[in-house]
């Protein structure tokens, strides 16, 4: 028996150990450091219940003990009496009766107007998301007043596609209307707003909003498949100078992607690689669009929009940034003060991609493997091409 016992704790001791250091980790989604004002009204929430369910836990296990320590066994107690029956004691009843429903009701007098204040919609802009097998997409459509504040065709249309950068200004309640090109998925930016689901057929309104600046992260929390654990986003916060900037550096990028590289350059042969083997699924804007409709060889139908690649801050739905970052996680600048870009993995992407991020390709589920189609010579003339979409990302 004490053999026995003591194999039993030493299994114990580091399987309690585990779940402790376990509980130790460290990440970047941090749903207990509210930012966002809907955030702060969850976290509000989850704090009064879980500070009621400690008080009924604490008050459950002193009425345990007491009831242990009082009415435990005695010596010259005879063991064929049976303790004092209560059924039909109406006093006990009512109390154990409205104890509950009064913590339920005190509990629901502030949880319903916040679940009904976070079902509306938000005042400021709109921004279409839509999730897909397994990355992120946003889309700005811009209104009259931008199209005249930023001197464009009064008679176009205009809208800004981004992939994984969710970008919004600060102090503005941005509406999200959330959608799914596949299968179900759920958006969730934890210190901005709970949780919601993307579902096919269906559109999902869901507000997000912060007074601070600065890059906050989510995932997908919704199973949908392979690569579900990889399918990241994060929302980039800018006062309301920066995100300005951001917008014109955006409409400037879509101009920019439509002027030809100069002939015999790498980029220009990188150019051609690209229209070879890439705008099937990619859109750049203004240069190639054949895809912009729907792809009918992708699950999802689109690939990421990449007119303005170099103004987002990830790629590979969010798993690996696009510039080079230090162990405290600041960006590493080069000489001339530029952000350094992340060209060994973003090369090793365009390579070969499922190595990078598990995917079905031959399902019509994310991106091909060109490790033996592309030569080496083939990929720098491609990662020269690419670095002329768009200009740096605006940081917060």
């Amino acid at each position: 028996m004490g053999t026995r016992f003591a194999r039993r704790w030493r299994l114990l001791i580091p399987a309690l150990l585990g779940l402790l250091l376990a509980g130790c980790a460290t990440g970047r989604l941090d749903a207990t450091d509210p930012i966002g004002q809907e955030a702060r009204d969850i976290d509000f929430l989850m704090r009064l219940s879980g500070w009621m369910a400690v008080g009924v836990g604490i008050f459950v296990a002193a009425a345990v003990f007491a009831i242990i320590v009082k009415f435990r066994a005695k010596p010259t107690d005879d063991p064929d009496d049976l303790p004092p029956q209560i059924h039909g004691n109406r006093k006990a009843e009512l109390t154990w009766t409205i104890i509950p429903t009064a913590l339920l009701v005190f509990l629901t007098i502030f949880t319903l107007p916040t679940v009904f204040a976070l079902a509306d919609e938000g005042t400021g802009r709109t921004i279409k998301v839509e999730g897909q097998q397994w990355w992120w997409q946003f889309t700005y459509e811009l209104d009259e007043d931008e199209i005249k504040k930023y001197n464009l065709d009064q008679d176009s249309r205009y809208e800004i596609v981004t992939a994984n950068d969710l970008v919004i200004r600060t102090g503005e309640e941005v509406n999200l209307e959330i959608h799914s090109n596949d299968v179900i998925h759920s958006f969730w930016i934890p210190q901005l707003n709970g949780k919601k689901d993307a579902v096919p057929g269906r559109v999902h309104h869901w507000r997000i909003s912060s007074d601070e600046p600065g890059i906050f992260y989510g995932e997908c929390v919704e199973f949908c498949g392979l690569s579900h654990a990889n399918m990241q986003m994060r929302t980039i916060v800018l006062t309301p100078e920066d995100f300005d900037r951001w917008m014109r550096e955006q409409l400037a990028g879509q101009l920019a992607a439509q002027v030809a590289p100069a002939e015999e350059s790498p980029e220009a042969a990188g150019a051609a690689l690209f229209e070879t083997h890439c705008i099937s699924c990619h859109v750049v804007d203004g240069a190639y669009e054949s895809a912009a409709g729907g792809n009918a060889n992708l699950l999802a139908g689109i690939a990421p929009n990449l007119t303005n690649l170099m103004s987002r801050t990830a790629f590979a739905g969010a798993l690996y940034e696009t510039y080079q970052t230090g162990p405290d996680g600041a960006y590493l600048r080069n000489p001339d003060g530029s952000l350094k870009l992340n060209v060994a993995e973003l090369r090793e992407w365009v390579r070969n991609a499922p190595d990078m991020k598990p995917a079905r390709a031959d399902n019509q589920q994310g991106m091909l493997d060109f490790s033996e189609v592309l030569t080496d010579q083939d990929l720098d003339n491609l990662m020269a091409y690419l670095k002329t979409l768009g200009s740096p990302p605006v940081l917060p």
